[in-house]
């Protein structure tokens, strides 16, 4: 990848990890697009991974995001409190290279089956992407509209199932085999429609 810098400085790197297609790469630190967010599970035999003493989870953590600036690699969105630190590959391994910082509402997406139990997302067809539905609805609570009322502009089609439908997550389930992480395809996208304002501002 090819990125124009000042002075041409070489880009600080850091790892890149797509969910959908289990590919890792490299983008340049603080260039969110090049994670590609996408509506998905992990396989329920790897949940409730294993964590180390909470002494030494809290500081992996800190590195974490103090590495990633506070800024979610999904959407680009920063903020110092209620940030998460996701594994890229369900391997086990609590290192800083195998973590990276999500908002709450980029979390949500990468956990389907949970939130759309809790009713916290629904599953739609956009000309969108994910990350452009995550953007535009921060943005579109920041100035007073309704998860509804955002929804709304989004050009949503429905999908084979009913919105709030367990079965998208349960369908990934059942294709997944072995592998870590499943993730609907493109058109399929998650809208919020019960996040607090700050789970997702």
């Amino acid at each position: 990848m090819k990125r124009a810098t000042k002075n041409n400085q070489k880009p600080d790197l850091l790892e890149e990890y797509d969910f959908s297609k289990g590919v890792r790469g490299k983008y340049a630190k603080g260039d969110a697009d090049k994670f590609l967010l996408r509506p998905g599970i992990t396989n329920p035999k790897l949940w409730f991974p294993e964590r180390p003493p909470k002494a030494e989870w809290d500081r992996i953590r800190r590195i974490v995001l103090d590495r990633d600036n506070h800024s979610c690699r999904g959407c680009g969105h920063h903020a110092l409190r209620f940030m998460h630190v996701h594994h890229l590959e369900e391997t086990g391994e609590n290192t800083p290279q195998n973590l990276t910082t999500i908002c709450v509402a980029c979390h949500a997406v990468l956990h389907i089956g949970y939130n759309l139990g809790l009713h916290v997302i629904e599953i739609r067809k956009s000309p969108l992407s994910q990350v452009e539905i995550v953007r535009r609805s921060r943005d579109g609570v920041r100035a007073g509209l309704s998860l509804a009322q955002i929804n709304k502009s989004f050009n949503l089609k429905p999908g084979p199932y009913v919105p709030d439908s367990i079965q998208y997550a349960n369908d990934l389930v059942n294709q997944m085999n072995k592998a870590p992480r499943a993730s609907l395809d493109e058109p399929l996208c998650a809208v919020f429609v019960n996040l607090k304002r700050w789970q997702i501002e």
